[in-house]
């Protein structure tokens, strides 16, 4: 391979040698590559195979015998989020190294990213997927001189991260250059650096189901730019059952989603199943936030009462809870499973213990706050969970209808909304109380967690 000395004077001669060895090595190819089905680039150059635990540059150039590093070897230097509207001004490509640059953007957006080397180099700036392992394509690639610099035009094809990596045709040159992203068009659209996945409690009163349970709050996110994925479990089961239920589906959502993480939004009992999957079932490393509303992380005093552990009407309860659920015609058992894995002892002395909080992952929470008249609490609760209202105000205070405030609190503890276990997902068909829109509060949750890098 012909290397041009880093020394070379730059005189006539060496203009002309300079531009034989552009020629040579890369054909004066400065603009847009893009990627072909057989897997390799527009301008013949195989794409990259990556298992996600080093350096990805595997089908590139072959390494020559006499070479410093290999071009296929390349260490990685990690250099950050490269938000949009920003430019990355004289940055260091070291000897033997490609620059890897973290870009957040939803899709239908389109995005204009330059790279314009400070020197005579020829660099290479090419878009990915950030998942692993065994993805080949690069989304988009561009090459630049010091005489041209190279312009690139993306639209992300889904919400989310993607990573650009900047390499040089001879790594054993360390050389320098600036990077610049902006947006074109679809600028007002926002998305998390991962997808997010919404987690319903129970399901089964009335028509509502799993699909319908968070009302319009899938579509409202999606339309703002968001990538979202519902899990859909066993509307009532213990959350040994429910948490593999959601396990399974994650993978499916990671995989669809070309992500290494998610970012979970759970209610009522997913925040529990949330939480086995993360800690019990080893999900830490693909979860990067966990978010909490009315998850009853100390049980449920309504739960003791319908199995009898409390004092106060059992039976009475017990036929709520089952009424509530629309748990008949044999299904009774999966729901008193349910119920069982809610008791405050339960929850206290066996799961709270076994399901520590994984360091990996930021835990946020949030309880629902309702009142019979709502004058004090500024939501009056609905006369459907009314009656268990007052039981769990008998054994423990301030309540949403199913939950007690004091067992909402996980994490970083952000308060109460006005609204009770119903009005927290829009339920019954997007009719809340007057003081809590639950479109607006989602679509706060998610922007929060963007804003936070999740």
């Amino acid at each position: 391979m012909i290397r041009l000395p880093h020394t070379l004077e730059m005189s006539a001669l060496g203009w002309i040698v300079c531009a034989f060895w552009l020629l040579t090595q890369v054909g004066c190819q400065t603009s847009s590559l893009t990627v072909n089905d057989a897997g390799h680039d527009a301008g013949g150059e195989p794409a990259d195979a990556y298992d996600g635990s080093g350096p990805d540059d595997s089908a590139d150039a072959a390494a020559d015998p006499g070479a410093v590093c290999n071009p296929s070897e390349l260490e990685i230097e990690y250099k950050g989020l490269l938000e949009t509207g920003t430019a990355r001004e004289d940055n260091e490509l070291g000897v033997c190294t490609k620059d890897r640059w973290i870009v957040v953007a939803p899709a239908g957006c389109s995005l204009h990213i330059l790279l314009r080397p400070r020197g005579y180099h020829l660099l290479m700036a090419s878009v990915h997927y950030p998942d692993a392992p065994g993805w080949k394509e690069r989304l988009k690639a561009v090459s630049a001189s010091a005489s041209s610099e190279g312009v690139m035009e993306f639209s992300p094809p889904r919400s989310g991260e993607f990573f650009i990596h900047v390499r040089s045709i001879d790594p054993e040159a360390a050389s320098r250059y600036d990077l610049e992203i902006e947006c074109t068009d679809g600028c007002d659209l926002e998305c998390t650096r991962y997808p997010v996945v919404l987690v319903h409690g129970w399901t089964g009163w009335g028509e509502i189901g799993p699909i319908e349970y968070f009302y319009n709050v899938p579509d409202t996110l999606e339309q703002a730019g968001y990538a979202v994925h519902i899990a859909v479990l066993d509307p009532y089961n213990s959350v040994a059952v429910r948490s593999g239920q959601l396990a399974a589906q994650l993978d499916e959502f990671l995989a669809a989603g070309r992500a290494r993480k998610v970012n979970l939004i759970a209610h009522s009992q997913g925040c529990l199943d949330a939480r086995r999957v993360i800690s019990s079932l080893g999900y830490g490393d693909r979860v990067s936030a966990l978010v909490s509303v009315a998850g009853p992380h100390q049980g449920t005093p309504i739960a003791d009462i319908g199995l009898g552990l409390l004092p106060g009407p059992a039976e009475e309860a017990l036929a709520f809870l089952l009424n509530l659920l629309g748990a008949a015609g044999g299904n009774e058992s999966d729901a008193i499973a349910s119920f069982e894995s809610l008791t405050t002892e339960h929850v206290q002395k066996v799961f709270n213990p076994a399901n520590p909080d994984d360091p990996r992952v930021t835990y946020i929470s949030w309880a629902g706050l309702t009142c019979p008249l709502g004058i004090d609490c500024g939501d009056i609760c609905d006369v459907e969970i009314r009656w268990a209202y007052d039981l769990i105000y008998l054994h423990s205070g301030d309540n949403d209808g199913m939950v007690p405030v004091s067992s909402a609190p996980w994490g970083d503890y952000r308060g109460t909304i006005p609204a009770d276990h119903f009005d927290e997902i829009g339920q019954v068909l997007g009719i809340t109380g007057p003081n809590f829109d639950h479109l607006d509060f989602y679509l706060g949750v998610v922007r929060d967690l963007a804003v936070a890098g999740h």
